[in-house]
């Protein structure tokens, strides 16, 4: 069971990553601004700004974020596993203890 859920999520990746390799270049910018633009835009007064850049992530950067992505992956497992855990249990306690009690009217 569990390797088909993994064949299955290897599917799924694979296609996402075919399919995007296929979309080709976009056409403009992005929505980043061309890249010779020197000084960020100002952040409206009472508003927060949040830098965007054009430039690429380090080897840092990017093993910082797989490392990130592996815990969350990782506990979200573990968290998941033992929910169902609890939750199968105690389906099977109610299920099979629910017809054991002595159901008989007192005098």
């Amino acid at each position: 069971m569990y390797l088909l859920v993994a064949l299955v999520a290897l599917a799924v990746g694979a296609l996402v990553y075919l399919t995007s390799l296929r979309a080709g270049p976009v056409a403009g910018d992005g929505g980043f601004g061309t890249s010779d633009a020197q000084e960020p835009p100002r952040a409206p007064v009472g508003g927060t700004y949040l830098p965007v850049t054009t430039a690429r992530p380090d080897w840092q950067t990017r093993l910082t974020g797989l490392l990130g992505l592996l815990i969350v992956v990782v506990v979200g497992s573990i968290v998941l596993a033992v929910t169902l855990y609890v939750a199968v249990s105690l389906l099977v306690g109610v299920i099979s203890g629910g017809g054991t009690a002595d159901v008989t009217p007192s005098p």
